[in-house]
């Protein structure tokens, strides 16, 4: 036993992660520092982006109030100072600092007048006249109206009323409008009406419906050949507004005129004082 060589035991040792991958700990902490970088420019292109589009929300905000503003300002020289559609075509302001608006398109004209509802205890006007030029004819020599019956109204079906006064042009002089005529369209399902009129007058007509209201009614013009005419009453306005490199475009239509609510359809106005019965009348100087 004694000659006989001992065995020898080995250490076990725990190999370590440098002595499993030696010389790959700079490659690996690149590529890591290269993974934190990416995502890095990744997101500073995301906030950056977004806030491109905040700007650029920002300046189409812009855009449109400047838009908005300038079909006011054409509203206004409509109705308050009669300017003409020529007039309100050509107008547009720049503040220099990159915000303006333009008109664009205010001579525009629809082809047929729709509206939405008619009720029972309201009406509609329809203005077949140029009040930019009263002495000018029209040219219309049909109207057809049609509608619907509103479903929610359980009373029955609805019918129309159409009431409508005229003038002449004599002179080159506007004259006393006529006396309104009626014309009652009877209670059935056809939903439709066609009137004649006078291609040589002007006509102010009024819709009202009975029994239930009428929705969408739509009402189209022809001249003698029985072609479609543009409905003169209504205009459309339009603004194109500009803030930087942001652009907006509104297009409102619109009645040419103002027409009064309905409760005073018969009132006079006078600059005497208004008395009843055998009461002195009293003007001005």
């Amino acid at each position: 036993m004694n000659g006989e060589p001992r065995a020898r035991h080995a250490t076990c040792r725990p190999l370590s992660f440098v002595s499993l991958l030696p010389g790959n700990i700079l490659p690996l902490a690149l590529i890591m520092m290269m993974i934190i970088l990416m995502g890095g420019i990744g997101i500073g292109l995301i906030v950056a982006e977004g806030s491109k589009r905040a700007a650029e929300s920002n300046d189409s905000v812009a855009a449109y109030y400047l838009a908005d503003s300038g079909v006011e300002s054409q509203l206004f020289q409509i109705r308050k100072n009669n300017q003409t559609l020529a007039y309100v075509n050509s107008m547009g302001l720049d503040y220099g600092d990159g915000r303006k608006w333009v008109s664009t398109g205010a001579l525009e004209q629809p082809l047929s007048k729709t509206i939405k509802s008619v009720t029972t205890s309201s009406f509609a006007v329809l203005d077949l006249f140029d009040p930019d030029n009263m002495t000018a004819p029209l040219n219309v020599s049909q109207m057809h109206l049609t509608w619907a019956t509103d479903p929610t109204c359980t009373a029955g079906d609805s019918y129309m009323e159409v009431s409508y006064a005229y003038w002449d042009v004599v002179g080159g002089v506007p004259q006393f409008p006529t006396d309104q005529q009626f014309i009652v369209h009877p209670k059935d399902a056809t939903h439709s009406l066609r009137i004649t009129l006078d291609a040589n007058k002007r006509y102010r007509i009024r819709l009202k419906a009975y029994t239930c209201p009428a929705i969408n009614v739509t009402a189209i013009f022809l001249n003698p050949s029985g072609f479609q005419v543009p409905y003169p009453g209504d205009i459309t306005l339009s603004a194109e507004g500009t803030y930087k490199a942001a652009t907006q475009k509104i297009a409102v239509t619109m009645p040419k005129l103002d027409v009064l609510s309905g409760v005073f359809s018969y009132v006079l106005f006078s600059e005497c004082t208004l008395v009843k019965g055998t009461d002195a009348v009293v003007c001005p100087p």
